[in-house]
Parts: C-alpha cells; sequence; structure tokens
C-alpha cells in the first residue's frame, strides 16, 4: 500500500496527515478554515485517496501559517506514500472547467518540485497570495513540477476548478502502469 503519516509541529501549527494513495473514500478534513477544507475536500475526492488531515494554527495572526504548513506537510506525505515512484505513470494532466472558470493542470512527478501558475486569482476564503503559496509549498515538498493555468469570474470557482484539476492530473500521474521507475536516469 501506498500510504504514509505525517506530523509537523512548529510554534504556530500543528499539521497531522494519514494519506492513501491506494484507497478511496476516507476523507477527513479539519483546518480551521472551512473553504480551505471544502477545497481539500475537493482534491481528495477526485483523486481517488483516502485523506485525514488535522491542522491547528494561529488563526488569529490570520490563515497564511496554516495554509503554508498544510502544504508542506500534504506535500511530504505525497512524497512519502509514492516512495521510489516505482511503475507509475509519472505525467499526469487535465482540464475543468466549473461554471464560469477553467483550471488547466499539468504535473510530472519528477522530484524536482516547481510551480509555474498562470493567471489571476483574488481573494475568496482564502486570499489569492495564499492559494499560490499553497500549490508552490505543496509542490517544493512533493517533488512534483506543476503547470497551472486559470482563468474566470469567480475567485471561489477559479479556485475549485484548479484543486480539482490537479486532482485529476494527480490521479492519472500516479497510476501503477509498469515496474520500472519512469525516468532514463533510472531514478526520480
Amino acid at each position: 500500500m501506498r500510504e504514509s503519516r505525517f506530523v509537523r509541529e512548529t510554534k504556530e501549527t500543528k499539521v497531522e496527515i494519514f494519506l492513501n494513495l491506494d484507497s478511496k473514500g476516507e476523507i477527513e478534513i479539519d483546518t480551521g478554515i472551512p473553504f480551505f477544507d471544502h477545497m481539500l475536500k475537493s482534491f481528495a475526492k477526485h483523486s481517488n485517496l483516502s485523506l485525514k488531515l488535522k491542522a491547528k494554527g494561529d488563526l488569529e495572526v490570520d490563515e497564511h501559517h496554516t495554509v503554508e504548513d498544510v502544504a508542506i506537510a500534504l506535500g511530504k506525505a505525497i512524497n512519502m506514500a509514492l516512495g521510489d515512484k516505482r511503475g507509475i505513470k509519472r505525467f499526469g494532466y487535465s482540464i475543468v472547467p466549473m461554471d464560469d472558470a477553467v483550471a488547466i493542470c499539468g504535473i510530472d512527478i519528477s522530484g524536482r518540485g516547481y510551480l509555474n501558475l498562470e493567471g489571476v486569482v483574488l481573494d475568496s476564503g482564502i486570499k489569492g497570495e495564499n492559494f499560490k503559496h499553497f500549490f508552490d509549498s505543496l509542490c517544493r515538498n512533493s517533488g512534483i513540477n506543476m503547470y497551472l493555468s486559470v482563468k474566470g469570474e469567480n475567485s471561489h470557482h477559479i479556485m475549485e476548478a484548479a484543486f480539482k484539476a490537479f486532482a485529476v492530473a494527480f490521479l492519472e500521474a500516479r497510476k501503477i502502469v509498469g515496474e520500472d521507475i519512469p525516468s532514463v536516469k533510472g531514478v526520480i
């Protein structure tokens, strides 16, 4: 089973994660930020995985530390659950519309985390700058290279389409399609 448990505890937050890439349906999310919980539940649902995530952060300051540390912890949990990446498809992509919005996401589970984000995302449930910071921190800590393009009128729809597009691309990229490590280098 490709699963992991990860805990990140700082003076600002505590994040506990259980992730199973090969079983679906168990989704329990509590970050103290209802909109962020909704986005993470959408990611887990459309990625067909089990995710239990509990975060307690200094929300009296603002949401930044919680969003950032959830991204770091989730990225590390994803990387751990993928192991040596033997047999994975490695690449995944999707186009997800949501009402007025659309998100295009392409990922490479390359071991070299990088985010290339195109589009404007304004505040909606979480700050637009924290939306970008979430995906950047997730990519850096998971080793996923991601191209994400978003556009639309409604920021809620833009953010939700992006989380769903990442979920669908990640579902595709992590599929087991062989036995080898998908790299001419022999390692990811």
